[in-house]
């Protein structure tokens, strides 16, 4: 189960890598820049002053710098969401942060094994219905509810394997993993103003 896990695990990061380089960045690099428009800009003012009064000569770029360099805003961007990421680490006082990086986290996981579950998936709903099939087709002098009450176990089983590969279909895809991962980026920087009131 640990090999499967760190497996999984790095097929993640594969994952988020081409993830981040469609979406222009990590969602919590992209939230704190001027031009994006998830957070007000009032809001965004906010989180840039707190993060700039606890990060020394991090001073992060107003509008106009944004502009002139892009690639630098970035790095100081990700530079203050790694003090972020480190400042918000206790699970007891940030619950929150913890619990949305690990739906985010296990979001991506998913989206990295997609064809892998999908494959998985309709093996299952292959099997199971060609047991069901042979299990009817044996009992056909039987009466109805009689076949039902024996093999509900199967029928179960069909029914969440069929579940499985629509989820895996329509469910999984880059949009939920985005939606998770700005979750995610919101509770981070909201951790500012709950700082700030203790």
């Amino acid at each position: 189960m640990t090999f499967i896990s760190t497996f999984i695990s790095n097929l993640g990061n594969k994952c988020q890598e081409k993830l981040f380089s469609i979406w222009g960045g990590p969602p919590t690099t992209t939230i704190l820049r001027h031009r994006d428009q998830v957070l007000d800009k009032y809001t965004k003012q906010r989180y840039h002053k707190w993060l700039d009064r606890k990060i020394d000569e991090l001073n992060l770029p107003d509008v106009d710098d944004e502009i002139k360099d892009q690639t630098d805003s970035d790095l100081k961007y990700q530079s203050a969401i790694n003090f972020l990421r480190e400042f918000t680490r206790d699970k007891t006082k940030y619950p929150a942060v913890f619990r949305d990086n690990v739906a985010y986290g296990f979001a991506r996981n998913l989206l990295a094994i997609r064809m892998i579950g999908m494959l998985v998936a309709l093996m299952c709903v292959v099997i199971n219905f060609y047991f069901i099939w042979s299990a009817l087709g044996i009992s056909e002098s039987s009466e109805s509810s009689v076949i039902l009450k024996n093999h509900m176990f199967g029928i179960g089983s069909e029914l969440a394997s069929t579940i499985f590969f629509f989820t895996f279909l329509f469910i999984i895809n880059d949009g939920f993993v985005k939606a998770r991962g700005l979750r995610y980026a919101k509770t981070l920087l909201e951790s500012c103003e709950v700082d700030e009131k203790n």
